[in-house]
């Protein structure tokens, strides 16, 4: 068995060397009997992120059967960069990938054997992610229970994708391509892995939480983060929609999906920025998807005996994100192909 291990970084100078350490120390990294490599894709780097992996990467060079790389890239965007290691920078042999961000800690040692246990038990499985938990620091004080409560979504469950960690079957994910520049790149994935790049229904069996497998991460903690974060969600969950309804033109034509990205990534600039400027205006005043603006409503565990005190918070938050698809809507239409402030509307 062969596992392919790629770290995403943009600017994680300040965070990369803690998630190396804590990769480090997972079981299958000590297992002379797997082979593995570990490779860092810094991409559109400001700072000393590729110096400071290379660093935190030392250790890896007494460990049996482990090859090391790092790969910078001066175009920034997590989909370029999974591109490059996907399709690029990881080993041809691999069995599985492993991709992860450059900011976050394993919660056990055992956590990438348990993601890639659960791929090998489960034939039907491409993807296996595991539980993200917030690490909040404390510094909301009073207001801490409101800002928990705008970090909650709808699509926390043992079929979502977070982009930060997960295993991959390789030649599963190998069959996908990103547009360059997208910006919700884990729910992209997820519809293209889940659709078979849109060739048949969704079948959601295709994506699995592993049991017990769980990573922390630290969240936003002021208003002002979390609406730019929401916000920027929203946009790219737009643009996903935009394009998905593109790919369905391209099916209806005998085009194959993933092919078409490839080509269009290499040789056709601005072809993701005409779809993002076509479905801006031919939405009405709201473009977010229906179910994105509502997803807390449709959250069971919202409307539970326990948390019925909790009622007035999660309709607070509906109310807040109906506010923010107003303003990502507004902007989708301000901006239209203009990709580049799209992109940076954080």
């Amino acid at each position: 068995m062969k596992i392919s291990i790629g770290i995403l970084a943009h600017n994680e100078e300040a965070y990369i060397g803690a998630t190396i350490a804590s990769l480090l120390a997972q079981s299958v990294c000590a297992d002379a009997t797997i082979a593995k490599e570990i490779v860092v894709v810094a991409n559109g780097c400001a700072d000393r992120t590729a110096s400071a992996a290379e660093a935190a990467l030392q250790p890896a060079a007494a460990l049996a059967n482990c090859e090391i790389r790092i790969r910078n890239v001066d175009e920034a965007g997590k989909a370029n960069a999974w591109n490059l290691f996907v399709h690029q920078e990881s080993a041809a042999d691999a069995d599985y990938l492993v991709l992860l961000d450059a900011d976050i800690d394993f919660a056990s040692p055992d956590v990438i054997a348990r993601l890639i246990g659960h791929l090998a038990a489960n034939p039907a499985v491409d993807i296996a992610p595991d539980q993200p938990v917030k690490k909040f620091s404390g510094r909301g004080g009073v207001l801490q229970p409101v800002i928990r409560a705008l970090q909650k979504s709808g699509g926390d469950d043992d079929h979502a994708l977070s982009g930060q960690l997960y295993a991959a079957r390789a030649g599963r994910i190998r069959a996908v391509s990103m547009p360059t520049g997208i910006v919700v790149e884990d729910g992209f994935l997820r519809a293209m892995i889940l659709t078979r790049n849109f060739s048949e229904s969704e079948a959601t069996a295709r994506i699995l939480r592993a049991p017990g497998a769980r990573h922390f991460y630290k969240p936003y903690e002021t208003f002002g983060d979390i609406y730019r974060y929401e916000r920027r969600q929203a946009l790219g969950t737009a643009i996903n929609r935009f394009l998905y309804d593109e790919f369905r033109r391209w099916r209806a034509a005998g085009v194959d999906v993933a092919d078409e990205i490839r080509r269009r990534n290499d040789g056709e600039r601005g072809w993701v920025e005409a779809i993002i400027e076509e479905g801006a205006r031919q939405s009405g005043l709201i473009a977010i998807p229906r179910n994105y603006m509502l997803r807390r409503l449709r959250r069971r565990d919202n409307w539970t005996p326990k948390r019925a005190l909790k009622a007035p918070l999660v309709l607070a938050s509906v109310i807040y994100d109906l506010a923010i698809a107003i303003d990502a809507s507004r902007q989708l239409r301000k901006r239209g192909g203009r990709w580049d402030t799209i992109r940076a509307a954080k």
